[in-house]
């Protein structure tokens, strides 16, 4: 672990046997913060300075800039400061995220991440450096309380991902104001931070209870918050669950993902399934993990039950298999509730709607826009069920949940052919290629599209219109090519605008034909229609 000497500034390496009492810095970053590359260039010049007694316009060798030029930027007076402080409360040693890890080495890097929560819960005192808060004018003083409550909620450092370990692990923690005035110290603003950051009370007054809240209330409490790079909004919660993982920096999004993964081998909370999504409608089918720590925003007072679990949550080469007690869908019998072994806060039993997806053990979520509350405490049928991050939709699955027909290009067998939208009944979205089936439709949904012929090799041009349907009531599609030369193509669809077409011999050794499947599928979260077209073109 690197230090920083409160008196001199200068960097040194402690083992973890021999690290002496230290302060630690939480802060926001700016633009313009000092390495730790460039803090050892300045400590290095200015002992180099102090041995001949004089200045010199040193540079830097990788930035070009003057020792003058880095002593005046805000990141440098903010170490200096920080130090001052650390100073004045007799500790000789600082660590500053900064500039006490050399983030050009991914080892050290990785290493200090996952030992974050933990520099943080050893150090004596954390400084708390709010640079967006300032100091309140006397005349300006009202109720303290209003005041705290207003800076805390304004402060971007409640905002940001990182600092929420930083302001749970420290026993101690000491705020100060945008000119380094002492504003207070964490113990008595404990009312004024719960309400600030959803944090409860007692966490913020003991660590040691973290482990008594469910996963979903501590995931919850990062819903609101912003980090720099995608992955970090999944490194910055390591330390909450005791997690230790790999850093792979250009994942994006999976890391959450990961982070819930490595939860599930060391706990049996159900509650982690307990999110829901902002956008989702019936026709949303998801996995069982949440993508973002958003999908918790509601989280906040959701229980664990005391039932332990014998059968362990377990990812396979085949999605993640859970155990759950089944209820069937009061509302829709093709659905099944799946209890979660969750509570709200008045204590209703908490369930999401699960469907099978191949009439075995395969399940989709779906409705993910919200849980279910049940007042009685049922008890389901326990069965094992498979759920896949990416669900993988049977060709054949069937619902009356399906929302939309969305074209889709498929290699031609034969590759002369181009294949391109001429017509198409009124309603449908051209960019996306997508026809929205109405909700809650009496009998068959029915819509045209005509598409035009142009094979390479013959100089004539063919009209196919097509019948797309679907009939929510009996969850049968199907597709009709009718035929391409047509006395009146009106008396099939008045929507369309046909524009007229002379007739055409196709001489039989031409071979031209248009091929067109429709199977079930997934168009980003929703169950749909796709429709294959060979040939189409973009």
């Amino acid at each position: 672990m690197r230090l920083i000497n409160v008196t001199t500034l200068q960097i040194e390496t402690f083992t973890d046997n021999d690290i002496p009492p230290y302060a630690i810095l939480s802060h926001t970053w700016g633009s313009d913060e000092i390495s730790y590359e460039e803090l050892v260039w300045i400590n290095r010049i200015k002992g180099f300075h102090e041995s001949l007694d004089q200045k010199s316009p040193t540079s830097s060798p990788s930035s070009g800039l003057t020792e003058q030029d880095f002593l005046q930027r805000e990141g440098y007076a903010k170490i200096v400061n920080a130090a001052r402080q650390a100073q004045a409360l007799t500790v000789q040693w600082i660590w500053i995220d900064t500039c006490c890890i050399d983030k050009s080495s991914s080892a050290e890097l990785s290493e200090a991440i996952n030992s974050m929560y933990r520099y943080y819960s050893e150090c004596q005192v954390c400084l708390v450096y709010l640079n967006d808060v300032a100091m309140p004018f006397p005349e300006e003083w009202s109720d303290g309380c209003e005041d705290n409550r207003k800076a805390f909620s304004s402060a971007r450092w409640t905002k940001r991902g990182w600092t929420l370990q930083e302001l749970i692990a420290p026993k101690i923690c000491q705020f100060y104001y945008d000119d380094w005035q002492l504003m207070g110290e964490k113990k008595y603003f404990l009312d004024e931070l719960s309400q600030g950051t959803g944090i409860p009370r007692s966490v913020l007054e003991d660590r040691t209870t973290l482990s008594d809240l469910s996963v979903a209330e501590r995931m919850s409490w990062v819903a609101n918050r912003e980090t720099s790079r995608k992955e970090d909004i999944a490194y910055c919660l390591l330390g909450l669950f005791d997690i230790h993982m790999p850093l792979l920096y250009g994942e994006g999004d999976k890391a959450f993902i990961r982070l819930q993964e490595e939860i599930l081998k060391t706990t049996d909370d159900y509650s982690i399934f307990a999110w829901s999504a902002p956008d989702a409608n019936t026709s949303t089918y998801r996995g069982l993990l949440a993508r973002s720590p958003n999908e918790f925003r509601k989280s906040s007072s959701i229980e664990r039950e005391n039932a332990l679990s014998a059968f362990p949550i377990a990812p396979t080469p085949i999605g993640l298999r859970v155990q759950l007690e089944l209820l069937p869908d009061p509302n829709d019998p093709s659905r099944m509730l799946g209890l979660i072994r969750s509570c709200n806060s008045m204590s209703q039993r908490l369930a999401i709607r699960l469907k099978c997806l191949d009439g075995s053990m395969q399940y989709a979520r779906v409705d993910a826009g919200s849980l279910v509350a049940i007042d009685d405490w049922p008890t389901g049928q326990l069965r094992t069920i498979y759920v896949r991050h990416k669900l993988l939709v049977p060709a054949d699955f069937a619902t009356p949940e399906f929302d939309r027909f969305q074209l889709r290009r498929r290699a031609s067998k034969h590759g002369s052919l181009n294949v391109r939208i001429e017509h198409a009944s009124f309603g449908w979205d051209w960019a996306a290629k997508e026809y929205h089936i109405p909700p809650r439709r009496v009998g068959e949904t029915t819509t045209i599209v005509a598409f035009k012929l142009q094979p390479l090799i013959w100089p004539h041009v063919i009209i196919f219109p097509v019948a797309l349907e679907f009939n929510p009531e009996t969850c049968h599609y199907w597709c009709k090519i009718m035929p391409s030369i047509m006395q009146d193509r009106r008396d099939h669809d008045d929507t369309v605008d046909w524009l007229p077409t002379s007739e055409v011999h196709v001489p039989d050794e031409g071979a031209v034909a248009l091929n067109i499947d429709i199977k079930a599928g997934l168009c980003g979260d929703n169950i749909a229609l796709i429709v294959y077209v060979d040939g189409l073109l973009e």
